[in-house]
């Protein structure tokens, strides 16, 4: 299974299992798990941000897509526009369904 998006200068890609996050900003930076292991959670911010945290789960039956008022425990950050959050949402959902994990409402 292979899956890729693109947006903005941030791709996400999963390939043989494997989640993969690049972005090209200020900072060039990637984060790189088995897609059994990804949590990412949605941080709704003023001026239509929402940073998107990328972690490891504690628990393997966790959503991998959460909203979120805490970054605790994450690995890498994304900022997008919160027009384009629910292209991003959808595409974890796919990758939930792909893993047999929950995404939460």
């Amino acid at each position: 299974m292979s899956k890729v998006f693109e947006r903005d200068g941030v791709q996400l890609r999963v390939d043989h299992g494997v989640f993969e996050l690049f972005r090209r900003s200020g900072v060039i930076g990637s984060y790189r798990t088995p897609l059994s292991w990804v949590k990412v959670r949605a941080e709704a911010r003023e001026g239509g941000v929402t940073r998107l945290h990328f972690g490891h789960v504690e628990q393997l039956d966790e959503p991998l897509y959460a909203s979120t008022t805490s970054s605790r425990h994450l690995l890498a950050t994304v900022e997008i526009p919160t027009a384009d959050e629910p292209l991003y949402r959808a595409f974890f959902a796919e990758l939930a369904s792909l893993s047999g994990r929950p995404i939460a409402s």
